[in-house]
This record gives structure tokens, C-alpha cells and sequence, in this order.
């Protein structure tokens, strides 16, 4: 171990050993491959609690450095953040050890710079799609000299966080790009004192030395100057991240002249902001070989020797990683229910398919109906006409201006409008426009206007 990590655990390991409780913080390196078996149970035969955390600080000092990063990433994830800010001074240099030396194939340094930001861990259950990964990245690329904007959009679901995370995961990327590291914040949905909360949040977690935090700010005018001022002075070489943005509001108390990548349903957000703008579009669906590898990784099985119904639960979930997420995690928990999922699926009973997932929703309905309800008043109706489109047949815009009795740059501006926010999708052929929802969007649109949909035909 470095002298200097060594001495910082020295300095402060009185107040480790009075406030950590080992079991979870060893769970953690044992998963790491820093600390064995034997010495967990070394650990766990001190009578009292400062006693166990005592035998282990005593056990990491006689390790090396990977022992004390996974200790500093362990306190992290277990609520010390606190603790972990005393160590953060003793962290060795990204070239003091192995880059490889790590169970997920992430080295330590890479591991250490994304926990301390706030960077998602990757889901129990991972499939990776290795063309968006490396399109992120190089877009990300681009802002390696210069400030600007990447944005990952994408319809409810298709990835774009847990993608965005795995972009992050490169050693590369992050010495060449943001070597002052990855800051990431999940925004979503907020009024004004919640976007206030968010901003006030990240500068308290950038200013550990409290140099511009003399009282929280009184507005959000006032937290985006303070947040300015940090990433200017303090952060001028890292990247922000910020998951989930739905409106172009929210996303002006982040112009500050720095390297952003946001996430969002909205293509649109970044349409008032400045600076250079980069898109990556995530694919709203997977193809069956990958459904099938998620569905074999929740129910912990081959995919040869899944039943039947496995393949038709893939085509019914038209690609969606979200709906295969939720089937999956149900499927794991009552492993006898293939045939009754599939049938809520074909019968498109919405609401059964709940499920905790590592997706932010837990129901199909819910994380589409989300999106509809964000969309203008005077919009809301024209999007419930778009469930008498027919499947998998893409229609030009003079048979909307028939419908709606409007003119084609009437009828392209709406549409516009809801192909920005991932709730349709236009293929663009010259002059041409034609539109088309995914299965999935049709599916619901036609559920949710059942009755209507029968008074019209009667």
C-alpha cells in the first residue's frame, strides 16, 4: 500500500473503528477479491462492534492499494460518506495499480472515480449492446477539449441510463476526457424547490471543502451561479451527468459552459441551451437473441433449457428491455408462470406486469402513461387519435391532415412534437414523412381508449 494511503488510514482509523459496522463494508470487499473468507471470519470473532471494525482496519493496512479502494468505495455504497471523505485524500493515483485487476473486467480506478460520482452500478442482470456503448463514447469524445452537450434519448425504458453508465466504465476515456472525474445526478421531474434541492445537493457534494458553501443558495439564479463557479475553478476537466431530463427549463440551471451528458425522453431539451450538441439514439427494442439472454439471466437458466413460451414472451415484448426486465424479475420470483405471463402480455393487461426492476417503474402502464401525461394539454388528444394507426405500416402526413382537418406544417409541427419526446417515430424519405408508433406505444394507446375506440365503431 502507498505511504500515503497507509497514513491516511492510520489518521483516521479512531474514527472508523467507532462508527463502521463491518458486516455489509465486508461484503463488499470480499466481492471485490481483497478480503478472504478466513479474514471475514477473523473479523466477525471480535466480541464488540469497534473491536471487529478494529481487527479489520488492521488487516487492510498489511493489504495493498486495491484493499484500500475497495474499503473507500465499500463505505460509499453503505451510507459513510462521511468516513470515505477522510480516506478520499489517501486514494492512490490512477497509475499505482493494476488496471485490470477486478472481477467485472472495471479496474479499481475506474470503479473508484464512478462511485464517488454517482454513477449507477451496473444491474444485477446485464446485456450489454456493445454498437450504443461505443457511440456514446465517442461522442463523449468529442468534449474531451471542449464544453458541450451529449444527449441520449430514447423512448420509456430502451436503456439509456444503464448504456450511459457502461459508456462511463472506460479507463480511457475517462484519463483522456474528464480526468477530474464523473458527477452524475438524477433529475426527472421537478418544480422549481425540488430543481433547487438538486442543485444545492451537487454543489455540497463538489464543495467537500466548503469554499463557496458559506449558507445554501436562495434561489435557483443564485445555485446555478455557485455551480458555475465550481465546475469552472474546481471541476474545469470532468463531466456532468444528468439522468432523466423532461423539459428545456430545467436543463437552462445547468448551462454553465461545462461537459454535459444528459438522458432523456425529449430529443428537444437541449434546443436553448449553448454550446456544441452531440445525439446518440438509443433503439427503442433488442432482438430475440438478446431477450432471450435476459430472460435465461433472471430465471438463472440456459436458454435451451427455457419452455416454449420463452421465445413467444421475446416476440410479444417486441424488444422493449424494460418489459423483458419486469417479465423477467416476475418470472424469477414464481418460475411456474411462464404461460400466465405470456398471456397478460398477448391480452395486453397492462397493469399485471409489475414488478421492481432495475428500471425506475414498476408497470408497463406506468412508465408509458408518464410520458403522455408530460405532453402539452392541446396535444394530449391528437396523440390518443394516433391508436387507429395500423401495425407495423408507416403513414404519411397528408392522411393526418384528412383526420385533423389541418394543413401538412400543421400536421408535421405536432408530430414533431411527439416524435421529440420518444412517443412516435418518423422515417424520413426526401421531403416525405411518414409515421409509425412502436408495437409497444400501440398496444397501449389502443388499452387505454378501448371504449372509446368501440363507441366510434358503433
Amino acid at each position: 500500500m502507498d505511504v500515503k494511503s497507509r497514513n491516511h488510514l492510520l489518521l483516521n482509523r479512531l474514527a472508523l473503528e467507532r462508527d463502521i459496522k463491518t458486516s455489509y463494508v465486508m461484503d463488499h470487499m470480499i466481492t471485490d477479491q481483497v478480503l478472504t473468507l478466513q479474514e471475514e471470519e477473523k473479523v466477525k470473532a471480535q466480541a464488540t462492534q469497534r473491536d471487529r471494525a478494529a481487527m479489520l482496519i488492521n488487516i487492510i493496512l498489511k493489504k495493498d492499494n486495491n484493499s484500500y479502494i475497495s474499503f473507500y468505495n465499500a463505505l460509499l455504497h453503505e451510507g459513510y460518506k462521511d468516513l470515505a471523505a477522510l480516506l478520499h485524500d489517501g486514494i492512490p493515483s490512477i497509475t499505482s495499480y493494476d488496471r485490470k485487476d477486478s472481477t467485472d473486467g472495471v479496474a479499481f480506478c475506474v470503479r473508484t472515480i464512478l462511485c464517488e460520482g454517482g454513477v449507477p452500478q451496473r444491474p444485477v442482470v446485464f446485456v450489454t449492446r456493445p454498437e450504443l456503448v461505443n457511440e456514446i463514447r465517442q461522442k463523449l469524445y468529442n468534449l474531451r477539449n471542449d464544453p458541450g452537450w451529449v444527449t441520449v434519448y430514447g423512448m420509456a425504458g430502451s436503456g439509456k441510463s444503464v448504456l450511459t453508465a457502461e459508456a462511463l466504465r472506460d479507463q480511457s476515456l475517462l484519463e483522456e476526457c474528464f480526468p477530474g472525474g464523473v458527477h452524475w445526478i438524477s433529475v426527472g421531474k421537478q418544480d422549481n424547490a425540488g430543481l433547487l434541492m438538486k442543485l444545492h445537493n451537487l454543489c455540497s457534494r463538489l464543495d467537500l471543502d466548503f469554499t463557496y458553501a458559506q449558507r445554501p443558495p436562495l434561489n435557483i439564479g443564485e445555485a446555478k451561479d455557485r455551480l458555475r463557479l465550481l465546475m469552472l475553478h474546481k471541476y474545469p476537466r470532468s463531466l456532468l451527468v444528468l439522468d432523466d431530463i423532461w423539459d428545456s427549463q430545467t436543463l437552462k440551471a445547468f448551462d454553465n459552459h461545462c461537459k454535459v451528458l444528459i438522458t432523456s425522453r425529449d430529443r428537444s431539451v437541449t434546443d436553448h441551451v449553448t454550446g456544441r450538441k452531440y445525439e446518440v439514439h438509443m433503439e427503442s427494442g433488442l432482438n430475440d437473441e438478446k431477450g432471450l439472454e435476459i430472460l435465461s439471466l433472471f430465471v438463472d437458466m440456459k436458454i435451451k433449457d427455457m419452455p416454449a413460451q420463452a421465445d413467444k414472451i421475446v416476440r410479444e415484448c417486441k424488444g422493449s428491455p424494460l418489459v423483458l426486465s419486469l417479465i423477467g424479475a416476475l418470472l424469477r420470483d414464481f418460475p411456474n408462470r411462464w404461460e400466465y405471463y405470456l398471456r397478460q402480455l398477448q391480452n395486453k393487461q397492462f397493469r399485471r406486469i409489475k414488478k421492481s426492476s432495475s428500471y425506475d417503474y414498476e408497470a408497463l402502464d406506468e412508465a408509458m402513461s408518464i410520458s403522455v401525461e408530460m405532453l402539452n394539454e392541446n396535444f394530449k388528444d391528437f396523440y390518443k387519435d394516433l391508436s387507429i394507426l395500423p401495425k407495423d405500416v408507416k403513414v404519411p402526413t397528408k392522411v393526418f391532415c384528412i383526420l385533423w382537418d389541418m394543413e401538412p406544417e400543421e400536421v408535421e409541427d405536432m408530430q414533431q412534437e411527439f416524435v421529440n419526446k420518444s412517443l412516435l417515430f418518423c422515417d424520413r424519405n426526401g421531403k416525405s414523412f411518414h409515421y409509425y408508433l412502436h408495437d409497444l406505444q400501440l398496444d397501449f394507446l389502443i388499452e387505454k381508449n378501448r371504449e372509446q375506440l368501440q363507441i366510434k365503431l358503433l
